[in-house]
């Protein structure tokens, strides 16, 4: 019996996918997970937020998984607000599916931003224990470690963490693993404080910025609020880009939108009535 064409295989399932994304496939079809992620028992191949704004911006609702994204910052000081909205993607995805959390880091990785810490990563709803932290002695050995971890079968998500555009990040580096993250069904997040634009095979890159926090939570768990971003999508191929606030809700542990700002002063009620004899002129006499 002659063995099954590998090349011709791949061929028709990028075919299948391509007719979904242009909706020539029956609804029921459109929702059936990518071959790779049904292959290695990862669920769906779309990751809700519960935002239309944000899950609207796919081409089909929801962003990919087991593929490769990225998300950025303008400076190193806003790795908080990079590393919090990786954290809530994290949470919603291993919600969702199985496996560790490969987190790499480079070797002066947190110097200026800060390293991913216990107790914030479970007040995003992601166990700690799931999370297995790296740190690689250089790039090179960075971009190896997550290459191998998208491959992995016990690994639904790999994260590489580093500042601006190392060289050794090119487009024949990130297309690797680009192709590596597809064929092994994990997702991967390339995380680049300070980074500016650099080419990537990435399916999308985020902007992201912090934005005031809105919500009103309980203030004896939340003192500071919800974290909030300026999510900006600046490069999709599964879609269009735009841009789109969020807010994080700690105690459904999802995304949501922002939340009407409160006013920090509460508004006054409504003051007595006029005085009598108001509309009137009143003369003074003359001291």
């Amino acid at each position: 019996m002659p063995r099954p064409d590998p090349d011709r295989t791949r061929l028709v399932e990028l075919r299948s996918r391509i007719a979904a994304l242009e909706g020539r496939l029956s609804s029921e079809a459109q929702l059936q997970p990518d071959p790779a992620s049904a292959a290695n028992g990862q669920g769906p191949a779309r990751l809700l937020t519960g935002v239309a704004g944000f899950d609207g911006l796919f081409a089909a609702a929801g962003m990919p998984c087991g593929t490769l994204h990225e998300a950025t910052s303008a400076e190193s000081r806003s790795g908080g607000a990079l590393t919090g909205f990786a954290a809530a993607l994290l949470s919603c995805l291993a919600a969702r599916r199985t496996g560790a959390v490969l987190w790499v880091m480079e070797p002066d990785g947190g110097r200026e931003t800060g390293s991913p810490n216990a107790e914030g990563l479970a007040r995003f709803g992601l166990d700690p224990a799931r999370v297995v932290l790296v740190r690689a002695r250089c790039v090179a050995e960075m971009l190896w470690a997550v290459e191998e971890g998208v491959q992995a079968k016990g690994v639904c998500a790999v994260v590489a963490e580093m500042r601006g555009a190392p060289r050794a990040l090119d487009l024949t580096a990130s297309r690797r693993l680009l192709l590596r993250a597809e064929a092994g069904g994990a997702t991967a997040f390339l995380l680049r404080h300070a980074g500016g634009a650099a080419p990537t095979a990435a399916v999308t890159r985020f902007r992201i910025a912090a934005r005031p926090s809105g919500g009103r939570e309980d203030r004896r768990l939340a003192p500071l609020g919800r974290p909030g971003w300026r999510v900006e999508l600046q490069r999709n191929r599964d879609g269009r880009p735009g841009t789109v606030e969020l807010e994080w809700d700690h105690a459904m542990r999802s995304f949501a939108a922002p939340a009407d700002r409160e006013p920090v002063v509460p508004r006054t009620g409504d003051g007595p009535a006029g005085a009598p004899g108001t509309g009137r002129v009143v003369a003074f006499a003359r001291r």
